[in-house]
C-alpha cells in the first residue's frame, strides 16, 4: 500500500531556512503590513485551518466530509452564544472543541457507518440541518435574525492584529497535530483505514474509534476557526456561519496543495487566496471566471497537488516517490 512506503530521513536545510523565514514572516506581518494585506493574510490562515481539517478526515482517512462546514458554524455560534451570556472571548472560544467534539463523537457514530459518496451527502445533510435548527430555535441564537457580538473596546486595528496572531496559533497546532498523525502510529492506523477498512480491521484496528477521533480533531480545529471568524466579523447569521461554500473552498484548497501530506493544504489556501484577491482586482467582472479556469488546470495537469510538483522539480528523476 502507497501510505507504508518509506518516507525522507528528515528536512534538508533549505527547507528549514525556508520554514524559519515564512515563520518569521508570518510573526512579523501584523506590525508591518497594512489593514487590507493583514486581512488578505487572515483569511489565507483561517482558511488553512478549515483545509488542514479536512485533510484529517479526507486526506488521511479517506472520508469525504463534503459538509465540514457544519463545525465553522457550530464553533461560530458556541462562540457567539458563549460571548452573548457573558463569558470572555478565550474562555468562549475554548469551549467550541468540546462542543465539536460531543457533536463529532454523537452524530459521526451513525454517519461513519456510510462510506463513499453516502458519508459526503450526509454531511451536506447534517450542514442544512444544523443551520435549520438554529434560525428555528431562535433566542440566544437570534434565529434567522443573526447574533450580535459584543463590539471589542480596543478598536479595529488592534483588534484585527489579535484576531491574525489567533488564527496564526490555531493553524500552527493543527498543523503540528497533522505533522504527529503523519509520523506517528494513529496516522499509520489511519491510512491503513484509508486504504482498506476490512484490512484494517483485520489488522486489530479499531476503525469505529480510529474515524470518530479523526472527525472529532478535523471538527475541532475547524469549530476554532469558525469561533475567531464569528469574533472578527461581530455579527453572525446562519447562512453565512454555515455557508457550504466554505467547505467547498477549503476542500479545493487540499486538493490544490496536496491531499494527505502536512504542508500542501497551506500552498493550497496561499494560493489559491492570493491568486484570488490579484484577479479580484484587475479583472473584477470576469475573475471567477479566471478563478475557475485555473482551479480545473491545476486538478488536471496537477492531480497530486502543488507540493508534489515542487518536489518533483527538486528532485528529478524520482518522480514516483511518495511525499510527506
Amino acid at each position: 500500500m502507497a501510505g507504508f512506503e518509506k518516507k525522507d530521513a528528515g528536512p534538508a536545510l533549505p527547507s528549514i531556512v525556508l520554514g524559519a523565514a515564512v515563520l518569521v514572516f508570518l510573526i512579523v506581518a501584523p506590525f508591518v503590513l497594512s489593514n487590507y494585506w493583514l486581512r488578505v493574510l487572515t483569511s489565507i490562515l483561517m482558511y488553512g485551518i478549515v483545509a488542514q481539517g479536512l485533510n484529517i478526515i479526507v486526506g488521511y482517512t479517506g472520508y469525504h466530509a463534503f459538509g465540514n462546514s457544519v463545525f465553522f458554524g457550530i464553533g461560530a455560534y458556541s462562540t457567539g452564544v458563549g460571548m452573548a451570556l457573558g463569558l470572555p472571548f478565550g474562555l468562549a472560544l475554548a469551549l467550541t472543541v468540546p462542543v465539536a467534539v460531543v457533536v463529532a463523537v454523537m452524530v459521526g457514530w451513525p454517519l461513519l457507518r456510510l462510506s463513499g459518496h453516502y458519508f459526503a451527502i450526509a454531511t451536506v445533510a447534517l450542514n442544512m440541518a444544523m443551520m435549520e435548527m438554529v434560525i428555528n430555535v431562535g433566542g440566544i441564537t437570534g434565529g434567522a435574525q443573526g447574533l450580535a457580538l459584543p463590539i471589542n473596546p480596543m478598536g479595529p486595528a488592534m483588534l484585527y492584529k489579535i484576531i491574525y496572531l489567533v488564527m496564526l496559533l490555531i493553524l500552527a497546532g493543527a498543523t503540528a497535530t497533522v505533522y504527529w498523525l503523519d509520523r506517528g502510529s494513529l496516522g499509520y492506523a489511519l491510512r491503513a483505514l484509508r486504504d482498506s477498512e476490512q484490512g484494517a480491521q483485520v489488522m486489530g484496528i479499531n476503525t469505529t474509534a480510529m474515524k470518530i477521533m479523526a472527525w472529532a480533531a478535523s471538527g475541532s480545529f475547524t469549530a476554532l476557526a469558525g469561533g475567531v471568524w464569528a469574533y472578527w466579523f461581530t455579527f453572525i447569521e446562519p447562512s453565512s456561519a454555515f455557508d457550504i461554500n466554505i467547505s467547498i473552498k477549503g476542500y479545493v484548497m487540499m486538493l490544490m496543495g496536496g491531499l494527505g501530506t502536512v504542508f500542501g493544504p497551506l500552498i493550497g489556501a496561499a494560493f489559491l487566496e492570493l491568486f484570488a484577491t490579484i484577479i479580484w482586482g484587475k479583472f473584477l467582472k470576469i475573475h471567477l471566471l479566471i478563478l475557475g479556469m485555473l482551479i480545473v488546470l491545476v486538478v488536471t495537469l496537477m492531480p497530486q497537488g502543488l507540493l508534489h510538483h515542487l518536489r518533483w522539480f527538486k528532485r528529478r528523476g524520482k518522480p514516483k516517490e511518495v511525499i510527506r
